[in-house]
């Protein structure tokens, strides 16, 4: 028994290095490789420029916020000192004022250590939200609603490459593993030694598999390792690890199927179509389709009766605030009724309407509301369900979570983001009823945004059960791809 093993070793690294010199002489290999070298290049280049734009974009709205602050406590003591001109609507005195327009404040999401691997939902859902009592419709709720996986053909990311791109080349490398040396009379002689069709078949695999991931693993990694300091904390390291092993077991998935079809015996022409036919398959038609039954199932929330119902809910709030709308502007004509006395203002009707009635809107709009977010969710957890029949919806689901671009991480930021909104329009809703003048120390006291981010175990946990999914794909692809193999009559 440990003299076939030995011999079953030594057959397979003599047919790896053979391999090996052979795929190399002939520039197959190092053709591959540089492909798929130059096309994560590009991925990887757009997936760091749509980080640096994201990033930039959060940057000046971090400034811009700083900035109004600053002008806002600027205005506020000269207000009180009775040195600046009284205007209502850049007055931050007025508590009104400053919850609409000025005090600036906004959410944002920031970047995963990992987020140029996949843009994932960026390039659609927003990073950030300006706050201010407005309804919620008017500022969260004014973009597309879509499905998870339609955006998968979206940007040329390292994403893009791994699900699309990387199949094509194993389909290249690996159709006629068996066949080509069936059709050249070299099988049979091979055979003829203590050598198994397992054994010849994992040997050629072994060589292919290992050159696309050596150029297909280090290269984005050593990149963003280099490039992004924050890659090189703990967290992003684990991350990493899984992004390696994520993509390592999609490409032995691929490589699985290959050798399925190779022990087959038939043709390489026929082994090339039929493994044409299951990346058309699994990665084009599947996931459509799938696409269409979620759709079909749980329906995308109706823009039109959002629309619709708001605009109705907004009128019954116009009716309802009428007369604080139709008020007289006196302030115009005497700038003096603004001024603050006692530490307390008079805020003009319509501002304090216009507060009301974006209250109202969003109180009677909320149940609808809450009926989109469950819609969402669902079409989300259908997607989960029915994901591990396409291993391209796995894969690409885990890249995106991997780098913090997936669809649970903009839904927690918008869930946080409603939190906020409503804090602060409780922050100001006292003031402006009881016509309270803002203070200095209100304007320190300001709600201040912080996101919470998901939990690490959460986000493993939602990566690794992919890739076992995908591992399990694998190890039954190759048990029926070896016993096929004991099976199969040498022709």
């Amino acid at each position: 028994m440990a003299f076939q093993q030995s011999c079953s070793s030594a057959n397979f690294w003599l047919i790896f290095r053979h391999e090996l010199r052979v795929l190399t002489r002939d520039r197959t290999l190092p053709l591959a490789c540089v492909v798929l070298a130059l096309m994560v290049g590009c991925g990887l280049f757009v997936g760091m420029a749509q980080a640096s734009l994201r990033e930039r974009m959060i940057a000046e709205v971090t400034e811009h916020e700083a900035e109004a602050q600053q002008k806002n406590q600027t205005t506020l003591k000269a207000v009180l000192s009775g040195k600046e001109a009284l205007v209502p609507f850049s007055n931050p005195a007025n508590p009104a004022a400053l919850a609409g327009t000025l005090a600036g404040r906004h959410t944002v999401l920031p970047n995963g250590p990992l987020a140029a691997l996949a843009v994932g939902q960026s390039d659609m859902m927003p990073n950030y939200y300006r706050i201010s009592y407005l309804s919620k419709v008017q500022f969260m709720y004014d973009s597309e609603i879509e499905n998870p996986w339609n955006l998968l053909s979206g940007h040329f990311d390292v994403a893009f490459v791994v699900v699309f791109v990387l199949p094509l080349l194993v389909i290249g490398l690996g159709y006629n593993l068996l066949s080509a040396e069936r059709e050249q009379g070299t099988l049979r002689m091979l055979c003829s030694q203590p050598l198994s069709l397992a054994t010849l078949l994992t040997a050629k695999m072994t060589v292919r598999l290992m050159a696309l991931l050596s150029v297909l693993i280090p290269l984005p990694l050593i990149v963003l390792l280099a490039s992004r300091p924050e890659t090189r904390a703990l967290e992003p390291m684990l991350l990493m690890l899984s992004w390696a092993v994520l993509v390592g077991g999609y490409t032995l998935f691929w490589f699985a199927v290959a050798a399925f079809v190779n022990v087959l015996g038939r043709p390489s022409s026929q082994n090339a179509l039929i493994m044409v036919a299951l990346w058309t398959v699994l990665v084009l038609i599947l996931p459509v389709a799938m696409n269409l039954a979620v759709s079909a199932v749980s329906p995308a929330p109706s823009r039109t009766e959002l629309a619709s119902r708001t605009r109705v809910v907004t009128a019954d709030a116009l009716r309802q605030y009428e007369n604080l709308y139709s008020a007289d502007y006196r302030y115009t004509s005497d700038p003096e009724a603004l001024a603050v006395k006692d530490g307390h203002i008079d805020v003009p009707s319509r501002m304090r309407a216009f507060f009301l009635a974006k209250q109202r809107v969003d109180q009677q709009i909320e149940p609808l509301l809450k009926r989109f977010d469950h819609q969402l969710l669902e079409q989300q957890r259908l997607v989960d369900i029915v994901g591990f029949l396409s291993p391209a919806i796995l894969v690409n689901e885990a890249l995106n979570s991997v780098a913090g671009n997936d669809s649970r991480r903009f839904v927690a930021f918008k869930t946080q983001t409603e939190a906020f909104h409503n804090t602060w329009r409780l922050f100001f809703s006292p003031r402006i009823l009881d016509d309270r003048a803002t203070t200095l120390q209100d304007l320190d006291q300001l709600p201040k945004w912080q996101w919470v981010e998901l939990t690490a175990d959460d986000t493993r946990w939602r990566i690794w059960s992919r890739i076992g999914l995908i591992m399990a794909l694998v190890v039954g692809l190759g048990t029926a791809a070896i016993r096929k193999a004991a099976r199969q009559p040498i022709v």
